[in-house]
């Protein structure tokens, strides 16, 4: 059985629309990346960057999908003594649901996993052993709630930290406000795990979450400025 966590009432269709806007987001972020890394093929960094956000938005529309279920109409029999009595029934299908529940977790954690191979290098065996633990967990994670999260927390919290020696030794703006979203992001998986404790914690979490991915696109427009205005400095000169 998956284990199901709901938001309040007054937040159903709301938490869809910030998942809409996340999307959004983790798309443009992945894009100017991409765009980052055409400009400077030399530099792989930023190809993984897109990937990884790329998977991450991905795994928001499979989120989604754990909202919709199929229906399906069928025809049923019944017998009442003489009679038989043949009528077109509605059934539903959590095929879409478990699906989307599984994909959008195991996507998740694979974007979360490819921002943190940017920063800790890693050769090829770990790399496979690590993803082949990741799938395992998501998939046990079905019956444990907190397992995909802590999940993201551990990976989440070495890439912050990571930001946080990289701005202590460059005090460079644009680490600090890097290190300000990861921070935010990994803040909102924390909070995730209160979960049952009240339904309030997931509102507080997915408005901290977006939080977190507003700030990387802020982040990424600015890099991708300086970038253009150093290109042109080079040009004139």
């Amino acid at each position: 059985m998956i284990e199901l966590v709901y938001s309040p009432k007054w937040f159903y269709g709301k938490d869809i629309a910030i998942d809409v806007v996340s999307i959004f987001v983790l798309s443009l972020i992945a894009f100017f990346s991409m765009q980052y890394y055409k400009l400077n093929k030399r530099n792989k960094k930023h190809l993984f960057l897109s990937i990884s956000f790329f998977l991450i938005a991905l795994s928001f529309l499979f989120k989604i999908a754990t909202n919709f279920t199929i229906y399906y109409r069928m025809l049923e029999t019944r017998h009442f003594g003489f009679f038989t009595l043949t009528y077109s029934a509605s059934k539903s299908s959590n095929v879409l649901f478990f699906i989307g529940f599984l994909m959008y977790r195991m996507l998740m954690l694979l974007g979360f996993y490819i921002l943190y191979s940017i920063y800790i290098k890693q050769n090829k065996v770990n790399i496979f052993l690590i993803i082949y633990l990741i799938l395992i967990s998501t998939y046990f994670s079905r019956s444990a709630y907190y397992i995909f999260h802590l999940t993201a927390i551990i990976l989440l919290i070495i890439v912050s930290f990571k930001y946080l020696k990289n701005y202590r030794k460059t005090k460079h703006n644009t680490n600090r406000w890097l290190l300000y979203s990861f921070v935010l992001i990994a803040v909102s998986q924390i909070i995730f795990v209160f979960i049952k404790i009240h339904a309030i914690f997931y509102v507080i979490a997915e408005l901290i979450q977006l939080l977190g991915y507003i700030g990387l696109l802020i982040t990424f427009i600015k890099v991708l400025k300086d970038g253009k205005k150093k290109r042109k400095k080079r040009y004139h000169s």
